[in-house]
């Protein structure tokens, strides 16, 4: 049996400050806004636990910072993984989005560890939605079979989630929206992977729950 966790980040900065874009040095990769740090807090409280041997998060900036958050309480270090990251849907950007570098990221958060594998997936652009969902779903294989046996929380974007399950569960999974910082379980058994738990936000204190939104 194994067990994957899959989280969605915290709330954005520009979906709390609808100005913020407009004079951001990184336009395409905000990270979380105050109430999103504190969402993240009570994430990583709720997967201290929950007995998962390993991190891996989307290299973009709200999903490391929400990681980072967690792997702060647990005491996991956070491995990042391109293929995890997010639709490059262009009605969404002009280009490749412009995101931080990995060794920048692992300057600034302290539980960013290198990484000896490659990337499981490398995200091409521009990605039809139905290409964006076969690349997580390959991406969310690959990792639970190069970490066969492990519990793992994936922290991903929205799509994130259901692209995993479209690879893991199949195409006629269900696609309720994920709430931000909310948590999905899937397990596999005898080989055959099923959820058990879809959008769970229990572990967010009231006030802090936000809207579902896409990215």
């Amino acid at each position: 049996m194994q067990t994957l966790w899959l989280a969605r980040h915290a709330n954005r900065q520009d979906f709390a400050d609808s100005d913020w874009a407009a004079t951001a040095d990184w336009p395409d990769d905000p990270g979380l806004s105050p109430d999103g740090v504190e969402q993240a807090r009570q994430l990583g409280r709720r997967v201290d636990a929950l007995d998962v041997d390993r991190i891996v998060a989307s290299p973009y900036l709200r999903t490391v910072q929400t990681a980072h958050h967690v792997a702060t309480t647990t005491g996991h270090g956070v491995l990042l993984e391109p293929g995890l990251g997010e639709w490059l849907n262009d009605d969404w950007f002009d280009d490749v989005p412009n995101t931080r570098a990995p060794t920048a990221l692992a300057d600034r958060f302290g539980s960013v560890l290198p990484s000896s594998a490659p990337p499981c997936r490398t995200p091409a652009y521009p990605e039809s939605r139905h290409r964006a969902l076969a690349r997580l779903g390959a991406t969310g294989t690959c990792l639970a079979d190069r970490y066969a046996g492990e519990t793992l929380l994936l922290v991903g974007h929205g799509i994130t989630v259901q692209g995993v399950l479209h690879g893991l569960v199949g195409s006629d999974v269900p696609d309720p929206g994920c709430p931000l910082a909310s948590l999905t379980k899937v397990a596999r058994r005898n080989g055959d992977w099923t959820v058990s738990l879809r959008n769970d936000t229990s572990h967010l204190e009231n006030g802090t729950r936000a809207p579902d939104r896409l990215a």
